[in-house]
């Protein structure tokens, strides 16, 4: 199969996005777990949702920063924040309830501070040389 240009920027795009989607929503499942089991109590439920997805953004800005041939940081925040717009998506049509512009601003900003975050420690790393 022969490899071409726009199915590497596919996967450029996808592979982190992905990756992001599913680290965040292991971390939401296991925050249910410790909530339904009762290991940890209420009042850590902001925090149970908010860190998992947290970590998945600056995971997903992270590695595509990183892994980015030019503009790294750049490409890397609009990774990070396409990760926010699945998620946005995918709440919008899975859930029947009223858009609240509340947590919509809490997430986006969390989004937006973990994506940059991740984005900066991302174009910072330094890219191993490959001996050939």
């Amino acid at each position: 199969m022969k490899h071409t240009e726009s199915t590497d920027n596919a996967v450029f795009w996808a592979a982190p996005v992905l990756l992001g989607l599913l680290m965040t929503f292991g971390g939401l499942l296991a925050g249910a777990c410790l909530l339904s089991a009762g290991t940890i109590g209420l009042q850590m439920k902001p925090l149970a949702v908010c860190l998992p997805f947290a970590a998945g953004t600056m995971l997903t800005a992270g590695w595509s920063a990183r892994r980015a041939p030019a503009n790294r940081f750049v490409l890397g925040m609009l990774t990070g924040l396409s990760l926010l717009g699945c998620l946005f998506l995918l709440s919008l049509t899975l859930r029947e309830a009223a858009f609240q512009a509340v947590a919509a601003g809490m997430i986006s900003g969390i989004a937006v501070a973990s994506s940059l975050t991740g984005a900066i420690l991302g174009a910072a790393a330094k890219t191993k040389k490959r001996r050939r």
